[in-house]
This record gives structure tokens, sequence and C-alpha cells, in this order.
């Protein structure tokens, strides 16, 4: 990993992506650049409040410029990191995905100002989550040391083992557990046509062998250091199962891929990554992309 993008809007959720952008930088020897979008909305906004667009906006822009540089100060006399910044003007999706181009990582704070919520209807946050193709790290809590326990949920689609892969990289110390959660198909139909406990149950001890199969066959094909995985195969639907489970670990970062069951599920934010992502009370890393 050689570049971290951590965006802020000086906002305190905003200031802790800044801090755990720091602390990933300084583990990964990543170069860390701290960036800040004033909306043209907003210059525009001022030009009409003023009738001008020269002092106000020009102290606008410096303001910030000064906010970042402060924290990038900050950062480097507590990390020993050199700390660039930028600062640009123009809509914050669009500026910020061209800059995460160049990028290994983006670092975003769950609220940016706003509700819980607003991560899951529509704003830049989320439209990022929705367009970036690189890594994207929502932080929701206030950082205190490097990561210590990683849940990764997976299924087995082609995004588990890019996940499980960067789970690796971006905790190298941290024990990591694996998820796997499962739904018996049609379970109430099954049961009007005749399908007894006996079958269900059958079919449930059947998932778990094949799961379990394939989950050490991805810890072999990601080559972590097996002593510090853990894997757990559970029935239910996966969104509150993650969530139970990233809970009752303890968990301090989950790791996931970027998908629906569908293209319709991923639209209207149906899918569990973005559940997971609304409802989980520890940061989550989702992948965008996966193995080319």
């Amino acid at each position: 990993m050689k570049t971290i993008i951590a965006a802020t809007d000086f906002s305190d959720e905003a200031r802790h992506a800044v801090e755990r952008a720091a602390i990933v930088a300084k583990e990964q020897r990543a170069h860390l650049r701290l960036l800040h979008v004033i909306s043209s909305s907003a210059l525009n906004d001022l030009r009409k409040l003023f009738q001008t667009s020269t002092g106000a906006e020009a102290k606008l822009i410096d303001d910030a410029r000064r906010m970042l540089n402060e924290a990038a100060a900050d950062i480097s006399v507590k990390t020993g990191l050199i700390v660039s910044t930028d600062v640009k003007t123009g809509q914050a999706q669009t500026e910020i995905l061209a800059v995460t181009k160049s990028a290994d990582l983006l670092v975003l704070g769950a609220h940016g100002g706003n509700s819980l919520h607003d991560l899951v209807l529509g704003t830049t946050a989320e439209r990022l989550l929705s367009k970036c193709v690189r890594p994207i790290l929502v932080t929701k809590c206030p950082p205190t040391t490097q990561y210590q326990r990683v849940i990764v949920p997976v299924d087995f689609s082609s995004y588990s083992a890019p996940a499980l892969t960067m789970a690796s990289r971006m905790a190298p110390n941290a024990r990591i557990a694996i998820l796997h959660a499962f739904r018996v198909p049609f379970e109430g139909r099954l049961r009007i046509v005749g399908a007894s406990e006996n079958d269900i149950d059958r079919y449930c001890e059947e998932e778990q062998q094949a799961a379990e199969k394939m989950i050490c066959e991805l810890i072999r094909e990601s080559h972590i250091d097996s002593d510090r995985v853990s894997y757990v195969v559970e029935r239910g639907d996966p969104s509150p199962v993650i969530l139970a489970k990233a809970e009752a670990l303890w968990s301090d970062l989950i790791v996931m891929g970027k998908h629906g069951q569908s293209w319709f599920e991923d639209l209207f934010l149906g899918s569990v990554t973005h559940h997971v992502l609304a409802r989980s009370k520890c940061d989550t890393l989702v992948i965008h992309s996966s193995p080319q």
C-alpha cells in the first residue's frame, strides 16, 4: 500500500477518519494525503450573498488550507509521517473520485456531519461507495490503536479472497475471524410441500461441511498464517448474523465486498454490505473490485 487518501470536512467524524488513516499509513509505511473539497454550490451561494467572488471566497479557501495544513502538521508531529494536503473546489464526489484514482485506499468518516442514515440514503459517502473502484474504509469510532480483531464475512464470490487478503494486509497483527452465513432456500415452501425437520437439518449439515471446506481453501490460497485465523459458519440471514457476530467478538473492523446478490439489490441499497455499513458499530472496509 503506497498512498492513502483521507477525505475530511473538518467534522468530528472526519477527524476520527483522519486519525485512523494516519495509524494505517504509519503501519503500512504509506504516503498519507489529506483532502478537503469546497463545493461549487457553496461558492456560488457565497458569491450571491456578497455579490462578489473575491474576498469572502478567497478567505474560505485560505481557511480550509490552513485547517488542513494544521491537521497534517499535527499528524507529522505525532507519527513522523510526511503528510501532504489538497484543497479542491467542485462537486465533492467528482473531485474525490478523481484524486482517489491514484490511491490504494480512501478513508471516510461515516457521518460527515450528518446522521448515520445519510450513509445509506444517497450522500457523498454513499455515492462514493457506489462509484469508487478503490477500497474504502468507513470509520465509526475514534481510533486508539491498530486494528486487533477483524471479521471477514465471505459468500465465496469473487470478492471473498480479495477481502481476506486485504484484511490481512490492513491489520497484519490482528486476529481474523472468517464468517459465512447461509439460509435454507425456500424453507417455508419446503415445509409446506412436506420437507421434514430431518431433511432441513441434513441440508444444513451438508451446507456447513461444504462451507468449512471452502473456507479452509480460502485460507490456504491467501497464504495467511493459520494461527491468527478462525472461522465460523452459521445459519441465518447474513446481515443480522454478521452484525451479531462482530459485536460478540468485539471486532474493531469488518472487511467485505461491495455487492448485492443482484444488480437490483445493489441499486436499491438492499445488499448485505449496505445494511452492515448502516448498522455496524465498528469500522468497515469495503472492497470494490474482484481480481483482475
